[in-house]
């Protein structure tokens, strides 16, 4: 039930939440420097150590709302029961008598209006969900504590580790900056995505094996609609597509457009100074050019979607294909886990976006993209409310509190076990391991992250790349008109950038 940025899950697919902003490997390390720890107080239970936290003398209630990992949930609806969070509160609260952590128990129909008026009125929740992007680009300036010192010191239940920082993903840090450099939450899960099929279905176009190539999946399309079977039917989700083929095709670039702002991953920034700079942009004729290879493969689709909102037509589509009517769906890494829920019929299958080679498109490189769309846009995205946004938070010594109690939250073991008990996402810190049933799509996660895309620069950019996408795909304007539309796009997402941020982006 991941929504707002991203990646789309089962529930609301809504602007999921990937740009992504890719996430990194398991294996990334942290790099921050260490500086002086807050006084603590307080034993620790259930985590890496016994290390006493900063709670304090203060005693209350913190408030939390954990979006799909909401413990013991009756009002949010599709969401499977899960008990870990609620297991990591009470070891927390036995440890601090006199703390009870409280789980918002409630379904949100549009939770970034939520949040803008809970934030407006002084009662956001203490400890909330929210993705980098919003966080940077989308909720209102000022509703989230910039974490980053805290990520610079020493997290009290994370014995052996310098700093708290040191014990995250680096390059999921890095990537989900502000412009300016802060971090408004910990990050803990990854969404892997994949081609999931219909087994029975490939079995009566003859099919005996899932494609491996990008001309065999093309071909197992053809091989479906010619045997009366719907192949595929979905909104092809741009920001998803864009990161599989720009982070091949821009692979040797890579390097480059990640150092703009000479931090690991690809940032905001340097997303738009590479769109400044002609990279990322029509100017060269990589930026447009899986456009066409990529409709060769929807012409075989049903037409149905194509011009849709994936977040508006997403579960519709997903429920055709968990219903059979269709053959192949690509979606993350819950899908699984919706098939357990509708007791499919059929076997389902799954494979990777395939290596592109020379004969598909001669600008592959032929890297291996299958995990550029995964990243962390999953629900283990944890923000604190600022004084203005919860008025709560000026009671003297609560804000010490509730960052300790994030920073008990916010260790491997409790992330570990968070976020496999859930068991659609995989744990993305250092010193985690993944479910058994996510360890295939998991290895999406275990590289280096190198995917790149656009979408950082402006709120909207995504939204309209979205737009322009559907028209193409659809027949309704061809790729010079699309192509055209596209630069409008990216020219007024870098003059919002550098206006917002008060940048000039020729200077990089």
């Amino acid at each position: 039930m991941v929504t707002n940025n991203g990646v789309r899950s089962s529930a609301a697919l809504a602007a999921l939440v990937l740009l992504l902003s890719a996430c990194g490997g398991n294996n990334a390390t942290g790099g921050n420097s260490a500086s002086p720890a807050p006084a603590s107080s307080g034993a620790a239970s259930g985590t890496e150590g016994s290390a006493a936290g900063a709670a304090g003398n203060w005693t209350g209630t913190i408030t939390m709302y954990a979006q799909s990992y909401t413990p013991n949930a009756k009002n949010i609806a599709g969401l499977k029961q899960q008990t870990a969070l609620q297991d990591v509160a009470d070891e927390y609260e036995a440890a601090h008598p006199g703390i009870k952590i409280e789980f918002v128990d409630e379904e949100f129909k549009d939770y970034t209006q939520t949040v803008r008026v809970k934030a407006a009125a002084g009662e956001l929740f203490d400890v909330f969900w929210g993705q980098w992007a919003d966080l940077n680009n989308t909720f209102p300036k000022g509703i989230a504590e910039d974490l980053t010192p805290y990520f610079n010191q020493p997290n009290p239940y994370i014995p052996g580790k310098a700093t708290w920082g040191e014990a995250m993903n680096a390059t999921v840090v890095s990537e989900t900056k502000s412009p300016d450099g802060k971090s408004y939450n910990i990050n803990g899960d990854y969404v892997a995505t994949a081609f999931f099929y219909n087994k029975d279905l490939f079995a009566q176009a003859g099919i005996s094996a899932p494609p491996g190539s990008w001309a065999e999946l093309i071909e197992t399309t053809k091989k479906l609609k010619d045997a009366g079977i719907t192949a595929m039917s979905q909104a092809p989700d741009y920001d998803w597509f864009q990161r599989h083929f720009l982070s091949d095709f821009y692979a040797g670039e890579f390097e480059q457009i990640a150092g703009y702002d000479q931090s690991p991953g690809v940032s905001s920034l340097d997303q738009s100074v590479a769109i400044d700079k002609g990279l990322l942009n029509t100017s060269d004729e990589r930026f447009m050019g899986w456009w066409p290879l990529f409709k060769q493969l929807t012409d075989n689709w049903k037409q149905d979607y194509l011009s849709s909102d994936p977040g508006v037509v997403g579960s519709n589509a997903r429920n055709d294909f968990l219903a059979g009517k269709t053959a192949i769906f690509y979606d993350g890494s819950w899908l699984p886990e919706n098939a357990k829920d509708a007791n499919v019929n059929f076997e389902l299958g799954s494979f990777n976006f395939p290596v592109l080679t020379q004969s598909d498109t001669p600008y592959t490189t032929g890297t291996d993209v299958s995990g550029a769309v995964g990243g962390p846009n999953a629900a283990f995205q944890f923000a604190v409310a600022t004084k203005q946004a919860d008025s709560t938070m000026k009671e003297e010594g609560k804000q010490a509190a509730v960052i300790d109690w994030l920073q008990f939250v916010g260790t491997p073991a409790n992330v570990e076990r968070i976020v496999n008990e859930h068991g659609t996402f995989v744990p993305t810190w250092p010193d985690t391991k993944p479910a058994e049933s996510m360890t295939e799509l998991a290895n999406q996660a275990s590289n280096e992250l190198k995917a790149l895309g656009v979408g950082g620069s402006s709120p909207n950019m995504t939204k309209n790349m979205q737009r322009i996408f559907g028209l193409y795909l659809s027949g309704n304007i061809d790729l010079a008109k699309a192509t055209s539309e596209v630069q409008k796009e990216l020219d007024a997402a870098i003059k919002e950038y550098q206006s917002k941020n008060s940048v000039d982006l020729g200077t990089y």
